[in-house]
């Protein structure tokens, strides 16, 4: 199911020492993270009880957003209204339910949970992914949202399924692995030669990744990927190899692969392909 954001209690309540200049400056960067979160298509609830939370020491929430209150005007008042009053009410239990949870809100910086920035969000979902139970689709939709910069192949989810065992044993390695993707091969792509930025990732991610080598291999290789203009054909060689699982005690040595492209392509700039994650092609 897939993750979700919520203005919660905790990140509503205001320290000690709060004052009427740090409210505002706090709540219009409320403000701005809020709209790139829409932006980017993340669903954003509130806890039921939102409205009548103590916002500032003496005052709720819903006073701040229909009343006059030190700093905040008219314009900022309705952005405010307008962010919290379209949300969905709902509760931290039902959300936890479904998915990844990122709390919203003033204060509270500090919680494991709590959402400050675009790029928090995403390391937060990709953290709370490694701990996935559940099906194929629903592992793939929870990826497309934890990692945007990815395009999944047309062989999404069913490749999935060709794991040698339970896929949520495999989940946790099969995250670690997208993480390091994402976020160590574009300092690898800097390297001078295709080898050389295998090796760099190689090292720097703990999993082996090579070029296929055999030019015979090129079409089993070759993927799908929906585009604006309808479908595109194009090679993912680079792989990951995964020769473990995250079950406790399990020894086997498997022969698992995540197949991708992070080469640049007219119809995906800027974007990893992801051709295939399961058995050895």
């Amino acid at each position: 199911m897939p993750a979700s954001l919520i203005h919660s209690l905790e990140r509503y309540d205001p320290p000690p020492d709060a004052t009427s200049e740090a409210l505002v400056g706090r709540l219009e960067a409320l403000l701005i993270l809020d709209g790139e979160l829409r932006e980017a298509g993340y669903a954003i609830h509130k806890d039921e009880y939102l409205y009548y939370a103590e916002v500032f020491p003496g005052i709720a929430l819903y006073q701040i957003l229909y009343e006059s209150h030190e700093g905040i005007g008219r314009d900022m008042q309705l952005l405010l209204r307008l962010a919290i009053d379209r949300t969905v009410s709902t509760t931290m239990t039902e959300l936890e339910t479904v998915g990844a949870v990122g709390e919203l809100g003033p204060w509270s910086e500090e919680g494991a949970r709590s959402i400050n920035a675009l790029d928090r969000w995403i390391a937060v979902m990709r953290e709370q992914l490694k701990t996935y139970q559940g099906d194929r689709d629903g592992f793939l939709l929870e990826c497309l949202q934890a990692f945007p910069n990815f395009v999944f192949s047309q062989r999404f989810p069913d490749c999935l399924g060709t794991f040698n065992g339970n896929l949520n044993d495999f989940v946790a390695v099969i995250v670690s692995a997208l993480i390091s993707l994402a976020d160590d091969m574009p300092e690898c792509m800097e390297q001078t030669t295709t080898h050389a930025c295998m090796k760099a990732f190689t090292a720097m991610s703990g999993y082996e990744t090579s070029m296929e080598g055999d030019a015979d291999r090129k079409d089993a290789l070759t993927f799908q990927f929906e585009c604006k203009d309808g479908t595109v054909r194009i090679l993912c060689e680079p792989h990951i190899k995964l020769h473990c699982s995250a079950r406790a005690g399990d020894a086997e040595y498997y022969f698992h692969r995540i197949y991708f492209s992070s080469a640049e392509h007219a119809e995906f700039e800027g974007k990893t392909l992801i051709g295939h994650i399961g058995e050895h092609l």
